[in-house]
């Protein structure tokens, strides 16, 4: 059981999140099958968390299982192509019977308020509407898919104005001007959504992932990858799809989320750990130049290092005077690493210096980023060799293709301020023109 210092820990650290996402808008997908299960009612409290934080929340609802159950249910048979339902029109009302029922569910439950419960006092508005404009998908491969349809158009401007007040509840369903409706792959229109509304997030739940010991995080060329290989989980096979999709559509950030796992939303949104997978472009907000704001963070980054002799002490004066070559990498507002490169344009050579990454993400690649990136920059401006001088590094700097020099190799003010007592190593690296 966490104890209250714990407690007072976690909600501090979840501080910088909770004012990162105010105000932002987040798609969040729910499957027919996690509305059924054990978890949902904590999930309904966690989203309806979220909201009360100031998050602007679209959910969108798929009801497959419920679906498959009530056509049973009625002799109906289920029929697929390409794992996507065709929609008849004997088959239509019983879908929509089920499709209202799995929204109806969703909003009786975002709607309690009971007492002793974590949505006690809760006011919580939710609106649904005909947003959705939706197409046939038409015939594929010889096969007519009737009346499952797919996205042709969302009235995004209509769903933003709402959120400021209202959580929007989308079911898996297309209207169209001829008066019929469609049958919505409910991925699809989550994916859409999020593209539309140019939302920070998109949010899906499953039980499989992409597991990495290093890191949770996942580029689309590397979910290109993925999806090329023959054990994939089916399940995760149309997420992965439309996660590169909206990333590629400049939707931030999409996140897999632990369906088994109790307060997994809470745990992905509002901790460093996270509680899945997540696919974006964006490297930690991006390999960036540090500017003048970035010192306090730079200088909490290198202080344990200083202190263990690991790196030489720098005052905040000399880093405002060198912050200029610096390069960081941030994470949720905190610089996780950073690196400077200090050229001598005279000498074309230049200093590697201050290479520093947050204990939490060492083992994660960021050093190889940061030091490729100021190999590459130093190139661009004529340099012709790195050199660096280290006490605790030299394997790593070894393995990048640095090899040891002698002292007469610094530049002359360089020899002049090496300090004897610290024998650091150096170390120097010719660039390929």
């Amino acid at each position: 059981m966490m104890s209250q210092a714990d407690y007072i820990q976690w909600f501090r650290s979840a501080a910088p999140y909770i004012n990162a996402f105010r105000r932002k808008t987040f798609v969040i997908l729910l499957s027919g099958e996690i509305v059924r299960s054990e978890l949902f009612l904590n999930l309904i409290h966690d989203i309806a968390l979220c909201h009360h934080l100031g998050i602007k929340l679209v959910i969108v609802h798929g009801s497959r299982s419920q679906i498959d159950e009530l056509l049973a249910k009625h002799d109906q048979p289920s029929q697929f192509h390409h794992n996507m339902r065709i929609s008849d029109e004997a088959s239509m009302p019983i879908i929509l019977q089920a499709i209202n029922q799995v929204r109806n569910a969703i909003d009786a439950r975002l709607s309690m308020g009971l007492p002793n419960t974590p949505m006690s006092g809760s006011d919580i508005s939710v609106l649904s509407g005909n947003f959705v404009s939706g197409m046939p998908l038409g015939i594929i491969d010889g096969v007519d898919m009737q009346l499952s349809g797919k996205v042709r158009a969302i009235n995004a401007d209509a769903i933003d104005r709402l959120l400021d007040k209202h959580i929007v509840l989308l079911s898996n369903i297309g209207y169209s001007k001829t008066g019929e409706l469609f049958n919505l792959p409910a991925e699809e229109l989550a994916c859409e959504m999020a593209i539309a509304l140019q939302a920070e997030k998109l949010i899906f739940f499953n039980d499989e992932f992409i597991r990495n010991p290093l890191t949770d995080q996942f580029s689309t060329s590397e979910c290109e990858t993925f999806l090329a290989q023959d054990d994939l989980p089916d399940s995760l096979l149309p997420l992965l799809k439309h996660a590169i999709r909206a990333v590629e559509q400049q939707v931030e950030r999409v996140h897999i989320i632990d369906d088994k796992l109790d307060g997994g939303l809470l745990q992905e949104l509002f901790t460093r750990e996270g509680a899945g997978m997540m696919v974006t472009n964006l490297f930690y907000e991006g390999l960036r130049k540090a500017n003048i704001d970035d010192i306090g963070g730079i200088l909490e980054l290198i202080r344990p290092l200083e202190q263990s002799g690991a790196l030489i002490k720098r005052s905040r004066e000399q880093l405002e005077l060198e912050i200029d070559h610096f390069r960081v990498i941030e994470k949720d507002r905190m610089i996780i690493a950073c690196i400077a490169c200090i050229p001598d344009e005279a000498l074309k050579m230049a200093e590697v210096a201050c290479v520093a990454v947050h204990p939490d993400y060492r083992n994660a690649g960021l050093g190889d980023q940061l030091l490729a990136a100021v190999e590459l920059e130093a190139k661009k401006c004529g340099m012709q060799h790195l050199f660096i001088l280290t006490t605790r590094s030299s394997h790593w700097f070894l393995e990048k293709g640095f090899s040891e020099n002698q002292l007469d190799f610094l530049p002359a003010q360089k020899q002049q301020s090496y300090n004897l007592d610290r024998q650091s190593i150096i170390m120097s690296k010719a660039l390929d023109s």
